[in-house]
């Protein structure tokens, strides 16, 4: 009797956990959206500089037109581009506005909420798709490099 209280505890518990969740509302504000996908699911070694040396070849980048709330099926598609056998990739030319980058390959997927804007110098950005630790550490990174 005991231990079945205990699995009713531990299954409760389980499935009341919260997942991460990034910040509503926050948009990364670039100019161009271009750069490298990188990450690796590295399990206890997740240090940033080491899944950053793993680039994701042919992953499938997807923009929608952002929409609150956010419905990622119904949201419309802007534009789809493929990176390469390096990670790299490169929509051209985006107007201003706020959108969503989705990011999607084999075994790792994330995405992005984005502001197009013309008054940055945006030469590239590092898309790190690795997962995320429990605490909600890790991967997830959009990092814009800027034109000097």
């Amino acid at each position: 009797m005991r231990a079945a209280a205990i699995a009713v505890a531990a299954a409760t518990l389980a499935t009341s956990s919260v997942a991460c969740t990034w910040a509503a509302g926050y948009f990364h504000q670039v100019s161009a959206i271009r750069g490298r996908v990188v990450g690796k699911s590295l399990g206890l070694v997740q240090w940033r500089w080491l899944r950053q040396q793993f680039e994701v070849p042919r992953a499938k980048l997807t923009l929608h037109e952002y929409r609150h709330p956010a419905d990622q099926d119904v949201m419309p598609v802007v534009a789809e581009t493929m990176a390469d056998g390096n990670g790299n990739f490169n929509f051209g030319e985006v107007r201003p506005g706020h959108y969503v980058l989705r990011i999607k390959s084999a075994n790792l997927e994330d995405s992005f909420d984005v502001e197009v804007v013309r008054n940055k110098k945006t030469k590239s950005i590092l898309l790190d798709i690795s997962p995320v630790f429990p605490d909600c550490t890790g991967g997830h990174l959009l990092q814009a490099e800027s034109e000097n």
